[in-house]
């Protein structure tokens, strides 16, 4: 488990960058993004430092990923794009616009 303190943005920015709806209990944050048919909800859990990505498009999951060790999160200030890096060197890029689609690479 990655020790370090990581921050995930508050539901302000992600709600004045994305239009995110967003919900915050104890311990996880969930923000959801509706663009058309497609939807996103991401879901992030600090006592572990883990992201869940949901993706589906019209009412079915094309992506269910769940990932711990977290390490960063970038907010692209135009709303375009989600990037997050992982603590074993895994960088997801997620793209809203013009449609949602994913990008994973890993260094070796």
């Amino acid at each position: 488990m990655n020790n370090a303190k990581l921050v995930i943005p508050s539901r302000n920015d992600f709600m004045a960058f994305y239009g995110f709806d967003c919900e915050i209990d104890d311990v996880i944050q969930t923000v959801k993004f509706v663009n058309g048919d497609e939807r996103v909800t991401l879901s992030f859990d600090l006592t572990v430092n883990s992201v869940r990505f949901l993706f589906y498009r019209k009412d079915c999951i094309v992506v269910d990923l769940y990932l711990e060790d977290l390490s960063e999160l970038y907010l692209d200030e135009n709303g375009n794009s989600l990037s997050f890096k992982f603590s074993n060197s895994l960088h997801i890029m997620i793209n809203f616009y013009p449609q949602i689609n994913i990008i994973g690479t890993a260094l070796l």
